[in-house]
């Protein structure tokens, strides 16, 4: 039975909490009203989708990851025919968004954030498509200096994307639990359904990657994919070690953040007696005696710069966020 929950119950604010967009809402309001039809470039290809909904997520010029999702973004529907106004939003904190009651026909859907360059989509509407086509919109956003141009992808495996996220509410859930009973004495009993889940989770895992390869963002989205990250780290270690140079190919091509990589890496070295690279795996809460105490960290003199280069914070910013997490009272 593993004893360290640690580096699982703070996995996501580690992993997400700093990459987040952050104060797009009130700037989205503002410009949504402005935001007037656009024909889409003449060899623009459109999308035929049964739904209008999806996620927008964001990189900055220096990441090649998408790192994180555009929340309050402005999202509009007009006419294809003649450019009207049919329908607009904005996302929600999640980058998530939904037009509904829109009816069969053509349109052009425009995302738009600012500095960040907008996206111009031609879509097709249907009334009814089968249950196992149906797809998402996922509107990757660049900033204008980016030479990367702002594109779009479907997300193909709705009921795949649905599934990991399922799964990792169960997961979150069961680690506020033990969060909020106490990690420095945790339940046993808590801590047994833990382990069980996880278990069962790394059996659901292995055979996902085994059936469809890693779940990137185009089969399952920005959030399917990070959900997958996530039931990964919780895994056994013998599967995160067999997975470790698909991981790391994944980071290599862009399709895995650099935070999620550094994390899972430092997972597999510790777990396997070696020291980590980035320092983001913490000790049991047993051996803090008050502060954060990290395992051995490989070369520590440069970790900031190994930090940095995959989009985490500093060493020092990183014991402090883990000490205001779990000694809120102390200030």
């Amino acid at each position: 039975m593993r004893t360290n929950v640690l580096g699982p119950i703070v996995l996501n604010l580690i992993a997400l909490g700093h990459c987040q967009m952050v104060g797009y809402a009130q700037h989205a309001q503002s410009k949504c009203a402005q935001i007037k039809y656009a024909a889409p470039p003449i060899h623009s290809k459109s999308y035929r989708l049964s739904r209008i909904e999806g996620q927008v997520v964001y990189a900055s010029p220096s990441q090649k990851w998408d790192s994180g999702s555009a929340n309050g973004l402005c999202v509009t529907l007009f006419n294809r025919r003649d450019g009207a106004f049919v329908a607009d939003t904005t996302t929600d904190d999640r980058g998530q968004f939904k037009l509904a009651n829109v009816a069969a026909g053509d349109y052009v859907l425009i995302a738009f954030a600012g500095d960040l360059l907008r996206v111009i989509v031609p879509l097709r509407l249907v009334s009814t498509e089968k249950a196992g086509q149906a797809r998402r919109l996922l509107l990757h956003l660049r900033e204008k200096e980016d030479h990367r141009k702002s594109y779009v992808t479907l997300v193909s495996n709705r009921a795949l994307r649905q599934k990991l996220l399922t799964l990792v509410q169960e997961d979150q859930n069961i680690r506020n639990e033990m969060i909020k009973s106490g990690v420095e004495h945790a339940d046993k009993t808590i801590l047994a359904r833990l382990n069980a889940l996880d278990a069962q989770n790394t059996v659901r895992m292995r055979s996902i990657i085994k059936r469809f390869g890693w779940p990137g963002a185009d089969l399952v989205g920005w959030d399917g994919t990070e959900a997958a990250f996530t039931l990964v780290q919780h895994a056994s270690h013998a599967l995160q070690k067999a997975l470790l140079r698909l991981v790391k190919k994944k980071f290599k091509s862009g399709d895995l953040r650099g935070p999620n990589y550094a994390l899972f890496l430092d997972r597999v070295l510790v777990e396997g007696g070696k020291p980590q690279v980035y320092g983001s795996r913490a000790k049991p809460f047993a051996e803090w005696n008050g502060e954060p105490a990290l395992y051995p960290i490989a070369d520590e003199a440069n970790v900031n710069k190994r930090r940095a280069e995959v989009g985490l914070s500093s060493l020092a910013e990183y014991r402090q966020m883990l000490k205001r997490m779990y000694y809120p009272q102390d200030k």
